[in-house]
Protein backbone atom coordinates (compact mmCIF):
# COMPACT_ATOMS: atom_id res chain seq x y z
CA UNK A 1 0.00 0.00 0.00
CA UNK A 2 1.35 3.65 -0.80
CA UNK A 3 1.30 6.21 1.87
CA UNK A 4 -0.69 8.85 1.74
CA UNK A 5 1.10 12.06 1.27
CA UNK A 6 -0.25 15.13 3.89
CA UNK A 7 0.25 18.64 2.77
CA UNK A 8 1.45 20.41 5.10
CA UNK A 9 0.13 24.03 5.41
CA UNK A 10 1.71 26.59 6.91
CA UNK A 11 0.80 30.06 8.49
CA UNK A 12 2.12 33.15 7.05
CA UNK A 13 4.68 34.82 9.49
CA UNK A 14 2.75 37.63 10.05
CA UNK A 15 -0.35 35.83 11.41
CA UNK A 16 1.00 34.73 14.88
CA UNK A 17 1.90 38.52 15.31
CA UNK A 18 -0.81 39.76 14.22
CA UNK A 19 -2.81 37.43 16.69
CA UNK A 20 -0.06 38.75 19.25
CA UNK A 21 -0.89 42.28 18.97
CA UNK A 22 -4.54 42.20 19.00
CA UNK A 23 -4.40 40.30 22.35
CA UNK A 24 -2.30 42.33 23.70
CA UNK A 25 -4.35 45.73 22.70
CA UNK A 26 -7.22 43.78 24.15
CA UNK A 27 -5.87 43.04 27.55
CA UNK A 28 -4.48 46.64 27.33
CA UNK A 29 -7.94 47.98 27.04
CA UNK A 30 -9.74 45.69 29.23
CA UNK A 31 -9.28 47.85 32.70
CA UNK A 32 -10.48 50.98 30.90
CA UNK A 33 -13.50 49.10 30.11
CA UNK A 34 -14.44 47.81 33.17
CA UNK A 35 -13.75 50.78 35.46
CA UNK A 36 -16.43 52.91 36.44
CA UNK A 37 -16.54 56.61 35.50
CA UNK A 38 -18.23 58.66 38.09
CA UNK A 39 -20.09 61.35 37.17
CA UNK A 40 -19.27 64.93 38.44
CA UNK A 41 -23.17 64.87 39.32
CA UNK A 42 -22.84 61.61 41.48
CA UNK A 43 -20.29 63.65 44.20
CA UNK A 44 -21.65 64.78 47.15
CA UNK A 45 -20.48 66.18 50.08
CA UNK A 46 -20.59 65.42 53.96
CA UNK A 47 -18.95 64.62 57.51
CA UNK A 48 -16.91 61.94 58.28
CA UNK A 49 -18.28 60.92 61.83
CA UNK A 50 -16.26 57.37 62.64
CA UNK A 51 -13.29 55.09 61.69
CA UNK A 52 -12.96 52.13 63.05
CA UNK A 53 -11.00 49.19 62.46
CA UNK A 54 -11.01 45.25 62.99
CA UNK A 55 -8.75 42.27 62.12
CA UNK A 56 -10.05 39.71 60.01
CA UNK A 57 -8.59 36.18 59.91
CA UNK A 58 -9.20 34.66 56.13
CA UNK A 59 -7.91 30.98 56.56
CA UNK A 60 -7.60 28.89 52.73
CA UNK A 61 -6.34 25.98 50.89
CA UNK A 62 -6.96 22.66 50.95
CA UNK A 63 -6.93 19.16 52.91
CA UNK A 64 -7.40 15.41 51.14
CA UNK A 65 -9.46 13.03 52.77
CA UNK A 66 -6.43 11.44 54.45
CA UNK A 67 -6.46 15.04 56.79
CA UNK A 68 -2.97 15.86 54.74
CA UNK A 69 -3.00 19.53 53.44
CA UNK A 70 -1.94 23.32 53.38
CA UNK A 71 -3.53 25.85 54.62
CA UNK A 72 -3.19 29.62 54.97
CA UNK A 73 -3.67 32.16 56.92
CA UNK A 74 -4.25 36.06 55.88
CA UNK A 75 -4.93 38.69 58.14
CA UNK A 76 -7.28 41.62 56.66
CA UNK A 77 -8.06 44.89 58.35
CA UNK A 78 -11.54 45.94 58.11
CA UNK A 79 -12.10 49.57 57.51
CA UNK A 80 -15.68 50.83 58.36
CA UNK A 81 -16.40 54.74 57.36
CA UNK A 82 -19.53 56.50 59.03
CA UNK A 83 -20.40 59.29 56.81
CA UNK A 84 -23.26 61.55 56.62
CA UNK A 85 -25.26 64.08 54.54
CA UNK A 86 -27.88 65.80 54.84
CA UNK A 87 -30.37 62.78 53.85
CA UNK A 88 -28.59 59.28 54.92
CA UNK A 89 -26.16 58.30 57.73
CA UNK A 90 -23.67 55.51 55.44
CA UNK A 91 -22.01 53.17 56.41
CA UNK A 92 -19.12 51.50 54.40
CA UNK A 93 -16.11 48.70 54.89
CA UNK A 94 -12.70 48.32 53.44
CA UNK A 95 -10.84 45.98 53.55
CA UNK A 96 -7.04 46.08 53.24
CA UNK A 97 -4.39 43.71 54.07
CA UNK A 98 -2.41 44.10 57.40
CA UNK A 99 0.23 45.96 55.57
CA UNK A 100 -1.33 48.38 53.54
CA UNK A 101 -1.41 52.41 54.63
CA UNK A 102 -4.99 53.47 55.99
CA UNK A 103 -6.78 56.21 54.35
CA UNK A 104 -5.74 59.67 55.34
CA UNK A 105 -8.98 61.19 56.31
CA UNK A 106 -10.25 63.25 59.32
CA UNK A 107 -12.94 62.86 61.31
CA UNK A 108 -15.80 65.25 61.94
CA UNK A 109 -14.63 67.09 59.22
CA UNK A 110 -16.31 67.46 55.51
CA UNK A 111 -15.69 64.50 52.95
CA UNK A 112 -16.33 63.86 49.29
CA UNK A 113 -18.31 60.77 48.41
CA UNK A 114 -20.03 58.90 45.60
CA UNK A 115 -22.98 56.55 45.74
CA UNK A 116 -22.84 53.93 42.82
CA UNK A 117 -24.94 50.91 43.29
CA UNK A 118 -23.66 49.38 46.66
CA UNK A 119 -20.09 51.06 46.02
CA UNK A 120 -19.77 54.07 47.68
CA UNK A 121 -16.09 55.78 46.48
CA UNK A 122 -14.35 58.11 49.21
CA UNK A 123 -12.05 60.74 48.36
CA UNK A 124 -9.03 60.99 50.96
CA UNK A 125 -7.11 64.36 51.33
CA UNK A 126 -5.05 63.92 48.32
CA UNK A 127 -8.15 63.89 46.61
CA UNK A 128 -8.02 60.12 44.89
CA UNK A 129 -10.78 57.94 45.30
CA UNK A 130 -11.42 54.48 47.27
CA UNK A 131 -13.83 52.14 46.90
CA UNK A 132 -15.82 50.80 49.68
CA UNK A 133 -18.80 48.48 50.18
CA UNK A 134 -21.96 49.68 51.80
CA UNK A 135 -22.87 47.94 55.18
CA UNK A 136 -26.21 50.19 55.47
CA UNK A 137 -27.56 53.51 54.43
CA UNK A 138 -30.05 54.70 57.20
CA UNK A 139 -32.36 57.89 56.37
CA UNK A 140 -31.97 60.91 58.57
CA UNK A 141 -34.68 61.38 61.13
CA UNK A 142 -35.57 63.91 63.99
CA UNK A 143 -34.24 61.44 66.37
CA UNK A 144 -30.79 61.06 64.75
CA UNK A 145 -30.16 64.69 63.97
CA UNK A 146 -30.40 64.98 67.82
CA UNK A 147 -27.63 63.12 68.33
Amino acid sequence: MKPVSQRRTTTPGRLPLLLSLLLLVAFAAAPAAFAKKIPNSAWKTGTLRNVTEKSQPYVYGWRSANGVGRTVTTVYIVWQFTIENAKYIYTAELKTKHRDEALDVTINTPVTFAVVGMDLYLRDAEGKAHKLAIETKTLRTKSSDRK
